[in-house]
């Protein structure tokens, strides 16, 4: 009976060890096809194309941070675009480029008033405008 007993522990080891791999490549199977089934609803839900543009180019946010300045004084100008491939801040701003959220530096000598446009792939352009007065 003896001699037995380490051919149990071995078989009864092989028999754990093969149900977890077993379980665990099931579990990630399912995972992966839970994500595929995601991406797949995501990408063609018109709901989601709604919200978050399709392929049209968007301007999300186009903003000043102090709409108000003194002389002298420096503000952010934030803007965030979707599907653009091209972006323009005019009167022109360095550091301006495609990107969901981002801000740049601007310090106007004047009441000025900001025009931001985004180019689509398709040759679409929209445009925003905001105004920072400067007294």
């Amino acid at each position: 009976m003896r001699r037995i007993q380490p051919f149990l522990w071995v078989a009864s080891a092989v028999a754990v060890a093969y149900t977890a791999w077993v379980f665990t490549g099931r579990l990630f199977e399912h995972k992966t096809l839970e994500h595929r089934t995601q991406q797949k609803t995501l990408a063609n839900n018109p709901q989601f194309d709604r919200t978050y543009g399709g392929s049209e180019v968007r301007i999300l946010e186009f903003y000043a941070r102090d709409g108000v300045l003194a002389p002298g004084k420096s503000t952010l100008l934030c803007y965030g675009v979707l599907n653009a491939t091209e972006v323009r801040i005019e009167p022109a701003v360095d550091g301006v480029r495609p990107a969901l959220n981002r801000c740049v530096d601007v310090a106007p000598q004047k009441t000025t008033s900001y025009t931001l446009t985004a180019a689509g792939a398709n040759g679409a352009n929209v445009s925003r405008a905001v105004t920072i007065v400067v007294r």
